[in-house]
């Protein structure tokens, strides 16, 4: 009888301790819960800025450019060239001077610093009389020196040549009052009669290279000038397009080549594409290609579209007429296709909201837009969507309309009790 008063106790202990350690946790948790809401009810909402972007609607696909091209033979180690890879010339234009041995390509080369010098020569006799105005003749240097950074960028050879003469004219013009007429004419004469006799000695062992065809000239023959012809575009198939681009032609540049003339003045870009990404072309459909590797975007027409409808990929062949130097000896480049490009204010989906409302005839309605945050009140206002990406809307942007979006609106995210022309009760 002693023993069992004495265990009632200890098990009355038990429970108790385990009551009071629920009611601990109880407590806890009531508390974190209470906390939560109340960070939910009280703080401000979370905004970002609508900030204006431009997004395009694109794919990236991996282009070989297909022109009709001409491979010029005659080239080799005493070879000169008048062109530079990029350049436009006209048919039957020169290339290049072929010179009969290594012996007479020296002379040329003795040749062309006299005829360099005779001309600034000629431009100085020219010019010892001269009295136009220093002021205006100094601007027209600085305008040759920008004229000719612009020209080295664009790196074409005749060009910058003929600037380079350019700008040497007008120095020698600055110059004008401190120029010797008689000590230039006999200079001059001198390099001449020097010149002469070059000239003789080479009489007979040169050749000229011309231009077959107008069009763009390229030093580089990759061995596809046979191969990637444009005649064949409208029926290639995808199969024969990658038999054809799967292996490098045997045939390659030689010592014999002197380059290649890019005929015509529009170029072709195929690449394989996705059949989803196909199915939203048409011929004639007018896009932009943008040469990720050149930093260089281009207007190109959909010229075809070569598949069928069960394939999982499809041909797409680009025409385009844009050119520059280093296009020219493209084959092979990364390209992104543009099919459109958006310009607006970008909105995270998170921040969409549908608001109704009833008109005066008792009708409802429903407007898609984000709240806003101004100062401490929260306003409504509908958005147009223009293009839609993972996480955002591109909308419709406005520079005066108050109800609609501009830029640097606070657009509230994540926010409670959102209604608009209300206040934010801190």
């Amino acid at each position: 009888m002693e023993q069992k008063q004495k265990t009632k106790p200890a098990r009355q202990q038990k429970r108790d301790r385990s009551h009071l350690v629920f009611m601990m946790i109880a407590a806890v948790v009531l508390l974190y819960i209470g906390r939560s809401f109340l960070g939910i009810f009280s703080a401000a909402p979370e905004t970002t800025p609508a900030m204006r972007v431009t997004v395009n609607d694109s794919f990236t696909a991996d282009g070989w450019f297909v022109r009709d091209e001409i491979t010029i033979k005659g080239g080799g180690e005493s070879v000169k060239h008048i062109v530079y890879s990029g350049e436009r010339v006209q048919k039957n234009a020169p290339l290049a001077v072929v010179y009969g041995d290594d012996e007479a390509l020296e002379l040329s080369r003795q040749l062309d610093p006299l005829d360099d010098r005779i001309s600034q020569l000629d431009t100085a006799l020219q010019t010892a009389n001269d009295s136009s105005d220093t002021a205006k003749i100094d601007q027209q240097i600085t305008l040759a020196i920008q004229n000719l950074a612009a020209e080295t960028k664009e790196g074409s050879g005749s060009v910058l040549t003929s600037s380079s003469a350019s700008l040497r004219t007008l120095s020698l013009r600055r110059a004008a009052d401190q120029l010797d007429s008689a000590s230039i004419r006999a200079e001059r004469d001198s390099l001449s009669a020097q010149r002469d006799s070059l000239q003789q000695s080479l009489s007979g062992r040169t050749a000229e290279l011309k231009a077959p065809c107008s069009g763009y000239f390229s030093e580089i023959v990759d061995g596809f000038e046979d191969t990637l012809k444009p005649a064949s575009l409208s029926g290639l198939t995808v199969a024969r397009f990658r038999e054809l681009t799967s292996k490098a032609p045997e045939t390659r540049h030689s010592s014999s080549t002197l380059g290649k003339m890019v005929q015509g003045f529009s170029w072709y870009l195929a690449c394989e594409i996705p059949a989803k990404q196909a199915e939203r072309l048409q011929i004639g459909q007018e896009l932009k290609v943008n040469f990720t590797q050149a930093s260089l975007t281009s207007p190109v027409t959909v010229y075809a579209v070569n598949w069928e409808h069960d394939d999982d990929t499809a041909l797409l062949v680009l025409e385009g007429t844009d050119f520059n130097s280093g296009m020219v000896s493209m084959r092979q480049q990364p390209v992104e296709i543009i099919i459109a490009s958006y310009t607006g204010l970008s909105v995270p989906k998170s921040a969409l909201r549908v608001e109704e409302w009833t008109d005066s005839n008792g009708e409802k309605h429903k407007d898609t837009g984000v709240f806003i945050l101004s100062g401490s009140v929260r306003k409504f206002k509908v958005i147009n969507k223009l293009y839609e990406t993972d996480d955002s809307y591109i909308v419709e942007q406005s520079a005066t309309d108050s109800d609609m979006l501009v830029e640097q609106d606070q657009v509230i995210v994540r926010g409670t009790d959102l209604k608009d022309n209300t206040v934010v009760k801190t």
